[in-house]
């Protein structure tokens, strides 16, 4: 009956201490410094020392729970420090394992630290020579049954060869720590760890004379570090897929960009087309311009640029236009708040507003016209305004020129991609009066160019 009693208590302890490293992982999971730190790949030396810090000292202060209150479930030494070694590599490994086991040496267990050491070094060993990393990550206590699998597959028998070696260098350290502990210990009663009246307890380890319940040991200290990777898995996963969904947007706001660009070169080549033989020296103007801003644009592209540079592209670009049209015909006036021109906007978002101000509001106007840009911050908005006095469109041409024409179209989608629903995109227009454009979308400082971009 004692002994039913004494093993009912360590497999409790079992399952406690599986709670414990799950809620431990868990916890530290939330952590953006701790994801930031256990994800990145390779790792500086303060990225190690903050992965010693997040993992280690929770490790070493189980140890001395467990010394207080006699409680064998909050020890998870071995499994903390084959997990150290594993994702942190031989150094922490071995930095993990020496602060964990002088922990247990301070308290009388002296075995503890050299074999928490050699444990945490020879697992970051298996880590570098490991040289498909997405296998550490892929351990499983279950590998066994991978094997029958892997019999039916000679591709999966290659995947499972580390999850074995993983797997039984495991249940290596699990047993030379049994072994040792046996060796050194008087156990009295067998199995249970502080000062014991016939000798000094050297190693903690569990024991049981019973061979299911010592095999629930092994598969306990299996499971511990299974479960761990499994939880820390998930996360980093979540983090590849919401990388993958902003690659994605990304994409778009690229493809869409390219689209733009190529529109806004055909109708200026158009333009020099029809001044090379009436007018030279117009046409020659324009290719200096244009050359500015193709080299501005072949310098690199960004998805999110700031509304001075946006306004810088829409100078070059009116200076085309100007001599085109000349400047008593096409005048240009801002009304720009200098606050505003931190933020970031999507580029050659205005380009295409103002050319077809250009295009269907002034050309068509004999005496010409003018564009008039404001910009001001509301509350947590940047309101972006494109005003100009030309011939106006009337209702049954709005929805083919802002719904399908390139330029106009291209726009709304971009904002689509990269504000969702949170935009506004109006466009008024009144023959004879001219057309209205106003733009809303949320306030980006220049620093978040690098994340949106």
């Amino acid at each position: 009956m004692n002994t039913f009693a004494e093993n009912q208590a360590t497999l409790i302890a079992l399952l406690v201490k599986l709670g414990i490293i799950a809620s431990l992982a868990a916890l530290l999971a939330r952590s953006q410094k701790f994801k930031k730190t256990l994800f990145a790949e390779p790792r500086e030396f303060r990225e190690k020392l903050h992965l010693i810090l997040f993992w280690g000292v929770p490790l070493a202060i189980g140890v001395a729970i467990r010394f207080s209150m006699k409680y064998e479930a909050f020890d998870l030494t071995l499994e903390g420090t084959f997990i150290a070694g594993l994702l942190g590599g031989n150094v922490v490994g071995l930095i993990v394992g020496c602060l964990v086991g002088a922990t247990a040496a301070l308290n009388g267990e002296w075995l503890t630290l050299p074999l928490a050491a050699v444990f945490g070094l020879t697992s970051g060993i298996l880590r570098n020579l490991c040289s498909n990393k997405e296998e550490i990550w892929n351990f499983s206590p279950f590998v066994l049954i991978n094997i029958f699998l892997s019999l039916r597959s000679k591709l999966l028998f290659n995947k499972v060869v580390w999850q074995l070696i993983f797997f039984f260098t495991c249940v290596a350290f699990d047993s030379l720590r049994y072994l040792i502990g046996q060796s050194f210990t008087l156990a009295d009663p067998p199995g249970r760890q502080a000062i014991h009246s016939n000798g000094p307890v050297w190693l903690f380890y569990l024991h049981s004379e019973s061979p299911p319940v010592l095999l629930f040991i092994f598969i306990a200290t299996l499971g511990c570090i299974g479960t761990t990777l499994k939880i820390w898995n998930n996360t980093r996963l979540e983090l590849k897929l919401a990388e993958q969904e902003v690659l994605v947007v990304k994409a778009r706001l690229d493809a869409l960009a390219n689209q733009i660009n190529p529109h806004f070169l055909f109708n200026t080549l158009n333009s020099i087309s029809s001044l090379i033989r009436t007018n030279p020296t117009k046409a020659r103007a324009i290719v200096i311009k244009l050359s500015h801003i193709l080299r501005k644009l072949l310098q690199g592209h960004e998805n999110f640029i700031s509304l001075r540079e946006e306004l810088e592209f829409i100078d070059n670009y009116l200076d085309i236009e100007v001599i085109r049209f000349g400047k008593d015909k096409l005048k240009v006036e801002k009304e720009i708040d200098a606050d505003t021109l931190s933020y970031m906007i999507p580029s050659m978002i205005l380009q295409p507003i103002v050319e077809n101000s250009i295009k269907h509001g002034i050309a068509p106007k004999i005496e010409g016209g003018s564009i008039k840009i404001r910009s001001a911050r509301h509350k947590d908005k940047i309101c972006i305004e494109v005003e100009d006095d030309g011939v106006g469109i009337s209702d049954e041409k709005i929805p083919r020129i802002y719904n399908s024409g390139i330029g106009i179209s291209n726009i709304i989608e971009r904002l689509k991609v990269a504000y969702q629903s949170d935009y506004i995109f109006t466009v008024s227009s009144f023959p004879g009066q001219g057309t209205f454009t106003h733009i809303e979308v949320p306030l980006l400082e220049v620093r978040t160019k690098e994340k949106v971009g």
